[in-house]
């Protein structure tokens, strides 16, 4: 039983819901199907170059990108890079609460891509249909958690007790467990004596609720890859991904009353998940002619192992409250002769172990070159996120990977790219639309994702400079607490991140 109590304790307690509860959410799950879908997402990846064409571009090949994209591209090097990509994010976030709008801006540097391709072709005369290959030692920063959001209004309809006390309904005391055991630790919901599966509250009124949610943490990626060229014409390739994780949450959400006897009502929560992982991927292309290449490649699932940790603090503020004087029907409901001020009640920090596994990837490519004035190309993704699985020798998991067969489905990832060629000048642009992975009876928000792109480059033989700049726009929600039906208030995100990226590449 280690640590079950308290995951249970902590990962019900709070309700925190990066989606709404509902049907298709498993009674018992913990929470970890909300990892199993923040792991196996990734962000755009890849150099500057890639970034301004929105991540397509798996089959163009000469590009550090290619280990992660397609190894097989790597075969198209005839000489040996290095390149270091530094990028910057803006991410502006619009929230709609209860009726009420708040924007939220987060800005933050990293190191979006840094490598090393070193080259082994033959030289043009020496015999032989395979004409060497290049390997290639990159890092690619693949997810970035960074976030803070804020929120806050009047609620008119309800307030988190009023979830307790649905929640407790038909349970005895000793049966409670999660929020409602909670609200019955601070006296904020009480049962009626005599028949003390059902509970009454002091509180009146609605509240005035707000929330304020802080992520941080990413996740990155060495990939070591090696791609050959077989005669110019078929180029295969092959490689191992090394992941490192670290996310972290907390949680601020507070219940601020008028005119009753409770002042507020306020829960404080942190978690932080860190682990490593690792993943394989293979890719083949083929240049039937110059004009054209085609090409797939797959990436097997992630194999994830996890530790988490963390906390929750939960406090009431009382208005001097005397117990005695809370009746129902003239009859008292809290037989204890207490006055209540201030309660603050801390679960132990539990500490757990995981192991997650991500869904297979495969990709398919092509690419249309116009002569040396540029390309045309275009990427199809494809994965089903309902494969995610959970394991762990420290809480059952069957309800979580019962709630990831339910909520989440598979994707087709749609990547579109071009580029002119001007002199030593280069002009990108793409457009990406990312799938949904939840499915429509989760809530009802389309969490699908666009992402516009464009960039410069400037390619000086042994030196090139590329610049990129593009935005992702999708829509999220955040339930504070839901009732056993599943509602409950909630805030709908509206989502636009903007990366700019700087490539600076040597040849030699």
């Amino acid at each position: 039983m280690k640590n079950t109590l308290k995951l249970m304790f902590v990962g019900v307690a709070t309700l925190c819901l990066h989606f709404g509860a509902n049907a298709q959410v498993q009674s018992g799950a913990f929470g970890y199907y909300k990892d199993a879908l923040r792991f196996s997402q990734l962000n755009q990846v890849g150099t500057a170059r890639i970034a301004g064409l929105s991540g397509s571009g798996s089959v163009l090949g000469g590009d550090m990108s290619s280990a992660i994209l397609n190894p097989a591209g790597l075969g198209f090097y005839n000489r040996s890079q290095f390149v270091f990509t530094p990028g910057f994010n803006f991410n502006k976030l619009s929230s709609d609460f209860l009726g009420r709008g708040t924007n939220n801006e987060n800005s933050n540097l990293d190191i979006s891509n840094l490598g090393l391709v070193v080259n082994f072709n033959k030289r043009d005369l020496a015999p032989g249909r395979w004409r060497g290959g290049s390997l290639a030692i990159t890092f690619n920063r693949v997810n970035d958690f960074r976030q803070s959001i804020s929120y806050s209004g009047q609620n008119d309809n309800n307030s988190i007790i009023d979830a307790m006390l649905d929640r407790a309904d038909g349970f005895f005391p000793w049966e409670l467990s999660g929020i409602e055991n909670v609200g019955y630790d601070h006296f904020l919901i009480n049962p009626l004596p005599g028949a003390e599966d059902f509970y009454l509250s002091p509180v009146e009124g609605f509240p005035v609720q707000q929330e304020q949610i802080v992520r941080t943490g990413f996740t990155d990626q060495i990939n070591i890859a090696f791609g050959g060229n077989y005669n110019d014409k078929i180029y295969i390739g092959a490689g191992i991904g090394i992941l490192s994780a670290d996310y972290n949450f907390s949680r601020i959400f507070t219940e601020n009353f008028s005119g009753t006897v409770l002042t507020s009502f306020s829960i404080d929560e942190l978690l932080d998940i860190s682990g490593t992982g690792f993943n394989a991927n293979v890719g083949v292309i083929v240049r039937p002619i110059d004009q054209i290449r085609f090409g797939v490649s797959i990436t097997s699932p992630t194999w994830y192992n996890f530790s988490e940790e963390g906390d929750a603090i939960y406090q009431s503020l009382w208005n001097r409250f005397d117990a005695s004087t809370f009746l129902d029907n003239g009859n008292r409901v809290i037989l204890e002769d207490t006055t209540l001020n201030l309660l603050q009640t801390q679960t132990d920090v539990f500490v757990s172990d995981f192991e997650l596994r991500t869904p297979t990837k495969i990709n398919a490519g092509v690419a249309f070159f116009l002569g040396k004035n540029g390309f045309i190309t275009a990427d199809i993704e494809h994965l089903n996120y309902s494969n995610a699985n959970v394991t762990s020798f420290d809480f059952n998991a069957d309800s979580d990977n019962r709630t990831i067969e339910n909520v989440y489905e598979s994707v087709t990832n749609v990547r579109l790219g071009a580029e002119y060629r001007y002199d030593i000048f280069r002009f990108r642009a793409g457009y990406a639309s990312i799938g949904d992975p939840t499915n429509d009876a989760l809530d009802g928000i389309d969490r699908s994702q666009t992402v516009v792109s464009g960039g410069v480059g400037l390619n000086l033989g042994r030196y090139f400079f590329d610049f990129s700049y593009s935005q992702t726009s999708f829509t999220d929600s955040f339930t504070s607490y839901a009732f056993v039906d599943g509602t409950g208030p909630t805030a709908n995100i509206e989502n636009k991140l903007t990366n700019a990226r700087i490539s600076l590449g040597l040849n030699f």
